[in-house]
């Protein structure tokens, strides 16, 4: 419920940010002093810097984020921003004989959940804007995040499906996991062709507690991800 509450109040903040592509206002707009769009993006975990018993299914583990951005243009060619957002992620574990996370029992499916809520700035430099778009640009930047709830959830498939009495499968979650940091942070880069935009973030926190990394393993997720956006605006 709690995602779901912060996701309504970060479309609430931003509805006005639609309206903004034809605002009056000399200093306001898309290619203006100052603009606030909102977007999406989905991003990916990608397989650098793995270790032994990280591994995680890749093309299935991934991002959802929500957020809305805010940049003031310092001359057309240069600007800085910040933005506020909310992600969803998900690892799905790769069950294999050198799991680790968060320990060595194999099930039929294993998947772990976060929901962020995260706040970035950033410098842009800028190329080929004109009066209606935002034109080409590279953002670099750096994020933090807090994490405000996770889980971690088992599939278990029936030794014996075709039993009246037995089941196909269940599934047990695991809830406020203790062993999860509360707060990621790290570095962000964007490349953008007007509101299409391949991101890329490197996480330099580590996901697990000290208390975890010392008594089971010190072993992390992936620290990359790799995505795409697309900006809600002209």
């Amino acid at each position: 419920m709690k995602k779901y509450i912060i996701l309504l109040s970060l479309l609430f903040v931003t509805m006005h940010s639609f309206s903004q592509d034809g605002e009056d206002d000399d200093k306001l707009g898309v290619n203006k002093t100052n603009f606030i769009h909102n977007y999406i993006n989905f991003g990916f975990m990608m397989p650098i810097g793995e270790e032994e018993g990280a591994a995680i299914l890749y093309g299935k583990s991934h991002t959802f984020t929500y957020g809305i951005r805010y940049r003031y243009r310092v001359v057309d060619f240069f600007a800085f921003g910040l933005g506020l957002n909310y992600t969803n992620q998900v690892w799905h574990n790769k069950q294999i004989a050198s799991k680790a996370i968060p320990d060595n029992t194999l099930y039929d499916k294993e998947k772990f959940f976060t929901n962020n809520l995260g706040s970035d700035v950033f410098i842009r430099f800028t190329t080929g804007n004109d009066d209606n778009t935002l034109g080409n640009y590279i953002d670099i930047g750096a994020y933090g995040e807090w994490v405000y709830s996770n889980s971690r959830e088992l599939t278990i498939n029936s030794d014996d499906p075709d039993n009246s009495l037995a089941y196909e499968y269940y599934n047990v979650t695991f809830k406020n996991l203790n062993y999860f940091q509360k707060i990621n942070y790290g570095l962000i880069t964007r490349i953008a062709y007007g509101k299409y935009v391949l991101f890329a973030k490197y996480r330099m926190s580590d996901m697990f507690t000290d208390d975890f990394k010392e008594l089971i393993t010190p072993v992390e997720f992936p620290r990359v991800i790799v995505g795409f956006e697309i900006g809600l605006h002209k």
